[in-house]
């Protein structure tokens, strides 16, 4: 009787794969098919195709650059019926200052947990609670040739299947200029290489903090300032993780005037334009832009306008975006107001505030989903 009222093996695994992590995780003690059918490859991947529909925000909050007072936030379904909760970090040992988040992409989220230099990484999975210390990078700080600067991003290459982690390291020369190394961790190998390709560096020097980079179609992209002769253009550098190869984008001439931010739009590489805070000669850009590169009908790709808001009282800052649809969008406050975080779509044009308490402090904000991903590609 029982084996006629079992269900086939390809039902049971779509079933499954449609469970949250918490469910299955638990499951796992309860069958040892089961256990085994969740952590073949198939079903990890079928798992995370279904969970990428349903992101949730993940959010540090901080008060200062240096990292303390500060907290891990996990907003589920932002748009509906709202829920908010802190997440622990799970550490062998304590910090001399709270982790920085590298990037978040399935299911993986990275993390900087190093006093200084981007030096000392983890994987971490929230949803199973695993976590694993990467190798320490090759490329060091030394008295005779120390570290000036370095950025830093997180992405996954489809191509190979490999989730891999890239850290750009400047120098400076005796004539002041940088000299830039660069290295890359891979997921599925489980170690760091330098890389050779890093002629685009000499032209221009990537600026921004931490949360100033971007994963799109298969890139980590970063805003850079032209060095010497092109020191008033910005452009982008991109790095295509399956070919491991760096390359520059050019960016509009609005760039030059004001703050940008790299962002992702419906799968296409975009930017935000937005005034900056304090100018020298007090001469603000009032309006925001978003533009996405796009491909027009003469075969190459333009920047096209999307968003455009003019003469407003308060500085719109960009933080993100969400399904890769919805702006993340923070508007700062006064002596009289706080700050206020919220979801523009451009498609609608419907405005949505996220009831986040600690808006006032610094943030970043990555789209997270819930996965089966192992933080050891080895395994």
């Amino acid at each position: 009787m029982a084996s006629s009222l079992s269900l086939p093996q390809t039902t049971i695994s779509d079933i499954l794969s449609r469970l949250p992590v918490k469910s299955l995780t638990r499951f796992k003690s309860v069958s040892k098919d089961w256990a085994y059918l969740t952590s073949t490859p198939a079903f990890v991947s079928d798992h995370l195709r279904r969970s990428s529909s349903d992101p949730s925000l993940i959010v540090r909050c901080y008060n200062t650059q240096s990292g303390f007072d500060s907290v891990i936030l996990l907003i589920t379904d932002p748009t509906q019926n709202f829920a908010c909760r802190h997440l622990a970090v799970p550490l062998d040992e304590p910090l001399p200052l709270f982790p920085k988040i590298v990037g978040s992409i399935g299911g993986l989220v990275c993390l900087d947990v190093s006093p200084c230099y981007a030096s000392d990484f983890v994987l971490w999975n929230p949803g199973t609670k695993q976590f694993k210390h990467l190798p320490f990078p090759l490329i060091a700080s030394t008295r005779s040739n120390p570290i000036w600067l370095v950025f830093v991003g997180f992405g996954f290459d489809s191509f190979n299947n490999d989730y891999k982690l890239v850290r750009i390291v400047s120098f400076k020369r005796n004539d002041g200029l940088p000299f830039v190394r660069a290295e890359v961790y891979s997921w599925k190998e489980g170690v760091w290489k330098e890389l050779e390709d890093t002629v685009c560096f000499d032209s221009a020097i990537i600026c921004g903090g931490q949360d100033g980079v971007v994963v799109v179609d298969g890139s980590l992209n970063w805003v850079a300032i032209g060095l010497q002769r092109y020191a008033d253009r910005k452009v982008v550098i991109s790095f295509d993780m399956r070919r491991e190869v760096f390359k520059t984008i050019p960016l509009p001439a609005l760039t030059r005037i004001g703050n940008v931010k790299v962002m992702s739009y419906m799968g296409l590489l975009a930017i935000a334009v937005y005034p900056l805070v304090f100018a020298a000669n007090g001469n603000n850009m009032n309006r925001f832009e978003f533009s996405v590169l796009s491909d027009c009908e003469d075969g190459r790709k333009h920047w096209t306008n999307v968003v455009l808001a003019e003469n407003f009282s308060k500085s719109l800052v960009p933080m993100g975006t969400w399904r890769d649809r919805e702006l993340m969008i923070k508007q700062m406050g006064d002596r009289d107001n706080h700050p206020k975080l919220f979801l523009y779509d451009p498609i609608d044009e419907r405005t949505k505030r996220l009831p986040i308490d600690c808006v006032d402090l610094y943030l970043q904000c990555y789209s997270h989903v819930e996965s089966l991903v192992s933080v050891d590609g080895r395994n």
